[in-house]
């Protein structure tokens, strides 16, 4: 169903529904599941240190790939609600098996952890199971799919993932980073992952960079907890991805979110929303069994 919200000061007679055919038309094919082909490919033979080299030429042979991108990125595409149903993969299961590509090209910069506790539970491996890609490849693929980057320097958990955290007694100080991240249009793509210094007051320095990462697939220094984890070969891709967009001067947390199902009765309504915003536990570790991807929150952009 799709669904727009209404524009206050405008007659309804005007309230146009975005375009995004992807999205609206049911029945529609998304074209972003052709990422998982990409998957497979850097998964199974190459040499480590890939990169631009190997992903300019597969993206120029799909621009309709870009394409749909651009249109999903769209201020207005927030407001379109994906259909679940059909035969086809929806545009956010397509977008999920896009991600998981940019959850592998983020890996070159990110501190290896040992802790058998980020190996795939189902088989004692580690979830990716190819080679790491050159720190050139993330760039690469940014500009062959036309990404903007992220221009905050100052921390905010909508465009910064804590890598880790030392404590400070400078509140202005900037967050170092490990990868930059990237917006195609108004849809966050990838937040940048970094290094900050902060007061014990707003986090436990232990808990922010070690805690389970929800919404995220694959990270090769943390937990991550991902909703395709523990399924077949095929049954991970039907994975939704999780959309957030910057427009109108504000921040749109997990817009395809179900708010009429019950919250999770564990956490406080405080520790909702920043396990929302942060995508992992800041002061108390919450732990990895949480269910916060039901929650969706707006907020004043910075």
């Amino acid at each position: 169903m799709l669904s727009v919200e209404v524009v206050p000061g405008v007659p309804a007679q005007h309230r146009h529904p975005p375009r995004c055919g992807w999205l609206i038309v049911r029945g529609v094919p998304s074209t972003l599941w052709e990422f998982q082909d990409l998957f497979v490919e850097l998964r199974d033979g190459l040499a480590a240190g890939w990169g631009g080299e190997v992903l300019q030429p597969w993206l120029d042979r799909r621009p309709h790939l870009v394409a749909e991108l651009h249109e999903l990125g769209r201020p207005d595409s927030r407001r379109v609600r994906v259909p679940r149903e059909g035969n086809h993969f929806t545009a956010l299961e397509g977008l999920y098996a896009f991600s998981r590509i940019v959850e592998v090209l983020v890996s070159a910069p990110q501190p290896d952890n040992p802790d058998p506790q980020l190996l795939d539970w189902t088989s004692g491996m580690p979830w990716w199971r190819g080679t790491i890609p050159g720190m050139s490849a993330w760039p690469a693929f940014r500009a062959a799919i036309r990404a903007a980057p992220l221009a905050k320097s100052s921390f905010h958990p909508f465009f910064h993932e804590i890598v880790s955290v030392q404590v400070s007694d400078d509140a202005d100080e900037p967050p170092g980073e490990f990868w930059p991240g990237a917006i195609v249009g108004s849809l966050l793509v990838a937040r940048a992952g970094v290094a900050i210094r902060a007061g014990t007051h707003h986090l436990d320095a232990d808990v922010a960079a070690r805690s389970a990462l929800y919404w995220a697939w694959w990270r090769r220094n943390r937990r991550a907890v991902d909703l395709s984890h523990g399924w077949g070969h095929n049954s991970q891709w039907s994975t939704n991805f999780r959309r957030d967009y910057i427009a109108e001067s504000r921040l749109y947390y997990n817009v395809d979110a179900d708010p009429s199902r019950q919250p999770d009765g564990d956490l406080n309504d405080a520790d909702r929303i920043d396990l929302l915003r942060y995508r992992c536990s800041i002061r108390v570790d919450l732990g990895a069994d949480q269910w916060p991807f039901d929650d969706t929150f707006v907020e004043q952009a910075p």
